[in-house]
């Protein structure tokens, strides 16, 4: 008796498991499979083309890549292409970005170079149809919900094939109860063998993909380097778009090619 009410209640864990990691129902993905994106752009930081930068994205698209893109909003609420939370590494100055509107920003120049701070409007038109991963970036404390609908529009107009994805699960979900046809991705790693701050709840639910039960992503963006985890491993069962990142050589693309569908790549020139 016991035997069995262990086995049930193991079965009915399992059961809940898979529930929470299973992914959407597999949607065509094909335009974003096979395919070679440069994360924030083709750049060459140490070179002079920053990531994040229009020349980085005026690169990508003149070697005919796709491309990897991050949005977050200044405090006026300006949609603009950035990675960092804060401004110290690539502009050189202390501060957050949602501190600022964007008229300072915009003064910001981008490691040294001419090149700086641009709005997604500006990104997208450098790109011209260009394929697009839009990464939504929700700096903690903010609200997922205000950036992903400053942001919605300017998807909704670009005239290339775009999906977006992020880490906030919440950002996810946001696309899947407002812009249900628009492709998107959780990404993810795994959170255990690289702590980021975050709870160790909050590190277990992303490690293993349970917040997939809000957003039930089109396809899972993997760090791969962090090594598999068990969520990882379930939610390949469901047979997801995969997105491994940030691969940094031919030798580790060609590795990955049978086990995922597309990479997000720098540091070379991806073929």
């Amino acid at each position: 008796m016991v035997a069995t009410i262990v086995l049930i209640v193991i079965l009915l864990l399992a059961g809940l498991f898979l529930f929470l990691v299973a992914p959407g129902k597999r949607r065509d993905t094909g335009k974003f499979e096979r395919k070679a994106f440069a994360h924030r752009g083709l750049h060459d930081n140490p070179g002079g083309i920053p990531e994040n930068s229009l020349a980085a994205f005026r690169r990508a698209r003149a070697h005919g890549y796709g491309v990897e893109l991050d949005v977050q909003l200044s405090k006026d609420g300006q949609v603009v292409v950035f990675h960092d939370d804060t401004l110290d590494r690539v502009c050189g100055v202390p501060g957050h970005l949602y501190e600022k509107d964007y008229a300072e920003l915009k003064r910001l120049r981008l490691l040294g170079t001419d090149e700086r701070i641009p709005l997604f409007s500006e990104v997208l038109a450098a790109l011209d149809g260009m394929p697009v991963i839009c990464e939504i970036k929700v700096p903690a404390g903010q609200d997922a919900a205000e950036i992903c609908a400053k942001a919605a529009p300017f998807i909704d107009g670009y005239k290339g094939d775009i999906c977006m994805e992020s880490f906030n699960p919440k950002a996810v979900q946001w696309f899947r109860k407002n812009r249900p046809d628009l492709v998107r991705g959780q990404l993810t790693m795994n959170f255990m063998k690289e702590p980021c701050g975050e709870p160790l709840l909050t590190r277990i639910a992303m490690s293993h993909l349970l917040v997939n039960v809000l957003g039930r992503p089109d396809f899972i963006a993997y760090g791969d380097y962090t090594g598999d985890t068990v969520g990882f491993a379930l939610c390949r069962l469901f047979h997801p778009m995969l997105a491994a990142w940030t691969v940094t050589s031919q030798e580790q693309q060609d590795q990955l090619k049978n086990r995922y569908h597309t990479v997000i790549f720098e540091q070379y020139l991806a073929q």
